[in-house]
């Protein structure tokens, strides 16, 4: 049984990793910042300390660490980032700064990616990738820091079309839109004492998704749910 495990595992592995190289041919490394309204929430770290889901390393081929907050985690724990960011003014917000007549939010109910929180302390990290999109439009991924320690070494870092190494650096107060898609990105490894907080949010021009899209999204919720991937 766990033979067959890993067999399947490996098989969705190459079709992820085969869809993320035809992201190469639509590859996009803009990142456009935007002003938030957004304090310093330190309070958080003990809160998804406590209430986070962890991803471990050790299931998941060394790809990530880090603790994080689903949907339903913020709405039971801190509904608040739900209430100032889940809304249409914010989504109107968006699709000025990108160019675009229609934008939706990703369902969380099916995608529990979505809408999250992450937080990275000592050690933890997010190897080179691209976000997975199963959705028949174009995806559009905003990141919010909600908290930053004066030690934090842990940063979104991509490379651009030239494959060079970009750090971006987000502060508080500031928020960054991209196609998380279309650019290979990862964020860099946290050393010790520090700790940052992230809302991440996933939109996307076309909601619906091809019979092959409902199937990859739920093999990708099974490899979040069981390996923490």
């Amino acid at each position: 049984m766990i033979i067959y495990k890993k067999i399947i595992f490996f098989i969705v592995l190459l079709v992820f990793i085969i869809i993320g190289s035809l992201n190469y041919f639509k590859y996009n490394d803009v990142i456009t910042y935007f002003p938030i309204d957004i304090s310093n929430s330190g309070y958080l770290v003990n809160l998804i300390d406590e209430k986070g889901f962890v991803k471990d390393p050790l299931l998941n081929f060394n790809n990530s660490s880090c603790k994080v907050l689903n949907f339903n985690d913020i709405s039971n724990n801190c509904s608040n980032f739900i209430t100032k960011f889940y809304n249409n003014d914010f989504l109107d917000k968006i699709k000025t700064i990108v160019n675009e007549k229609k934008l939706v939010f990703i369902n969380p109910i099916i995608d529990p990616l979505a809408f999250v929180i992450q937080l990275y302390k000592e050690n933890d990290f997010m190897s080179y990738h691209f976000d997975t999109n199963f959705s028949l439009g174009k995806r559009y991924t905003v990141i919010i820091p909600l908290y930053l320690n004066e030690f934090n070494t842990s940063y979104l870092t991509i490379k651009d079309k030239s494959k060079n190494e970009k750090k971006i650096i987000i502060p508080i107060g500031e928020a960054i839109v991209y196609n998380g898609d279309n650019v290979l990105h990862k964020v860099s490894k946290q050393e010790a004492g520090g700790e940052r907080i992230s809302l991440i949010i996933n939109l996307t021009t076309d909601s619906n998704y091809s019979l092959i899209g409902k199937y990859l999204q739920k093999v990708r919720n099974y490899m979040f749910i069981n390996y923490t991937w």
